[in-house]
Formats: C-alpha cells, sequence, structure tokens
C-alpha cells in the first residue's frame, strides 16, 4: 500500500459521495481510503458500508466519539498503512490521476 488517503468526517454523508465518486476514477488504486468518523449523527456510517462491497479500491472506516477535527487526524495518523498520507477533506475530490501521480514520484 502506498498511499493512505484519509478523511476526517462529521456529519458529511451529503458530500462524501462526490469524493467517494473521484476516488471510483482512480488510474492507479494503490491506495487505501481511511474515514474517520468523529462522532457523525447523520447516515455517514450507512453510507459507507454500501460502498464496501463494491468499491475496487481499500476502504477503512473508523467510528470515534466525537472528540473534533484535530483528534480524528492524530487518529488517522495512528491508523494509516500507507507509505504517504494525503489528508482529502470530505468536501474536496482528486483528478483521476492524482494518486498516479503520487505513486510515480514515490
Amino acid at each position: 500500500m502506498t498511499i493512505t488517503v484519509f478523511t476526517p468526517s462529521y456529519n458529511r454523508a451529503y458530500i462524501l459521495p462526490t469524493l467517494y465518486e473521484s476516488l471510483q476514477q482512480q488510474t492507479c488504486k494503490d491506495f487505501e481510503w481511511l474515514i474517520v468518523d468523529d462522532g457523525s449523527t447523520d447516515n455517514t456510517e450507512e453510507l459507507v458500508a454500501s460502498w464496501l462491497s463494491v468499491a475496487d479500491f481499500s476502504i477503512r472506516y473508523i467510528r470515534q466519539e466525537n472528540a473534533g477535527k484535530h483528534l480524528a487526524i492524530n487518529r488517522g495518523v495512528a491508523e494509516a498503512q500507507g507509505k504517504l498520507f494525503l489528508i482529502v477533506d470530505s468536501d474536496d475530490y482528486l483528478t483521476c490521476d492524482a494518486v498516479r501521480i503520487l505513486c510515480d514520484r514515490f
């Protein structure tokens, strides 16, 4: 595993699909998507669960009690399995070649 694409999330089920779609379109799948859910009260957990069986890349979902974004990031760093750690917020997306460019350079 070369890259951990990390997303801290709190009540972001409405916007996470845009990021998910951009990850589905990556030309290099040598990454994991690590989501740390910081105590969401929306349907984030169910949404991510629906992607687990259909995604063609690794997704890991960790839920914790609400502690703030800074602690969600710390948890992500501790749990990451990639050699590189890329924070991509829930309202962001990646161009289809983003992971490939990073893999080629590292």
